[in-house]
């Protein structure tokens, strides 16, 4: 793809995890970085002057212009749904980072706006497209497990503690980010579950507070029931250490995948997600013997990757991997959660 044919790209929110998306943005050959806008004035200027783009004093600026094919979405949650569906109504295609929205009607209408206006919405949802789960994929569908039974996941931080009340995620209800960690962090692991034994079809959830400042939950616990009959754990917090696996257990083996989250500063640790390959372990723990045998991996990029199949799909009409309706399963995974934890009862997932 030459300069000329790039997809052009605006950025839509200069917090922690867009300067690891405009650094993977610069290594693509299918996109340009154009301009990018953020409500806080220095953040965006800031972004504009370390990344070499232009910024814009307000959204609708941004949509005004004629030089931008697509906007990259990462604002809080609870405005993905407004800012998708006003660009889809101005001709823009629609990259939003995870969640979808908040809520499964605002989700359906976001879907609908960028079906009518023919433009591609895709979720950056971008845990699936590591190598060690892209490998388990692999080997379930082969049948190195023989018939799957079980799966077990964990996906925690201590990002917790560091929450203020200017913060978006200070608030766990719809106009902040219900469900805390299970929102914030447990909804890739709710995508990877479909994406590996889906479709999902119960959860049963308790959530707590228990050691964080902000009025949200910091500790949910789900167990699941898919279609299949296979059950279900999916855990997330925001007090402890840094944790992220998958554990699936078939009736010929078992598979482990770890992905080792590294301690460093905060950006410099979302940098690291584009090399998160050089830090993931896939073992198979094979019936009638002992011990684990490590499977190797080709290490990718799941952040250009991602970045690199949205400006495909633009061009060729092809439809995303993560797209809307596959992350409205996600997004009703958490729902169901939310509406468990608070009846103390099952709940199915609906769209």
């Amino acid at each position: 793809m030459t300069e000329k044919n790039k997809v052009r790209v605006a950025l839509i929110g200069a917090g922690a995890w867009s300067g690891a998306v405009c650094n993977a943005m610069m290594k693509s050959k299918k996109v340009e970085l154009v301009t990018c806008f953020d409500i806080i004035p220095e953040k965006h200027k800031a972004l504009s002057e370390k990344f070499g783009c232009r910024h814009e004093a307000s959204y609708e600026d941004v949509l005004k212009r004629n030089d931008i094919d697509a906007v990259h979405l990462i604002s809080p949650n609870a405005v993905h749904a407004e800012q998708a569906i006003l660009a889809a109504r101005h001709g823009k295609h629609v990259f939003v980072e995870k969640p979808l929205a908040n809520t499964i009607p605002d989700g359906k209408n976001t879907i609908a706006a960028c079906q009518k206006a023919n433009v591609v919405l895709m979720v950056g949802q971008h845990l699936r497209r590591l190598a060690g789960f892209r490998k388990l994929k692999a080997l379930i569908a082969d049948g190195a497990i023989g018939e799957p039974i079980q799966v077990e996941a964990n996906f925690s931080q201590n990002l917790g503690f560091a929450l203020t009340p200017e913060s978006f995620r200070w608030r766990g209800d719809d106009t902040g980010c219900p469900a805390g960690a299970l929102m914030t962090l447990g909804i890739h692991h709710a995508d990877l579950l479909n994406y590996l034994l889906g479709p999902i079809e119960t959860v049963f959830a308790y959530f707590n507070k228990l050691y964080i400042e902000a009025p949200v939950e910091d500790v949910n616990t789900t167990i699941c029931q898919f279609k299949s009959g296979v059950l279900g754990y999916l855990g997330t917090n925001y007090a402890s250490p840094k944790s992220c696996w998958v554990s699936v257990y078939g009736t010929e083996a078992n598979l482990r995948c770890t992905v080792t989250l590294q301690e460093l500063p905060f950006e410099e640790y979302l940098l690291r997600w584009q090399m998160i390959d050089e830090d993931t372990r896939v073992q198979i723990f094979r019936k009638d013997k002992t011990g684990g045998e490590d499977i190797a991996l080709n290490v990718g990029n799941p952040i250009l990757e991602e970045i690199d199949e949205f400006a495909d799909c633009i061009r060729t009409g092809k439809n995303p991997e993560t797209d809307g309706d596959g992350s409205l399963q996600a997004l009703a995974y958490i729902r169901a959660a939310i509406e468990s934890a608070r009846t103390g009862k099952q709940a199915k997932i609906e769209i």
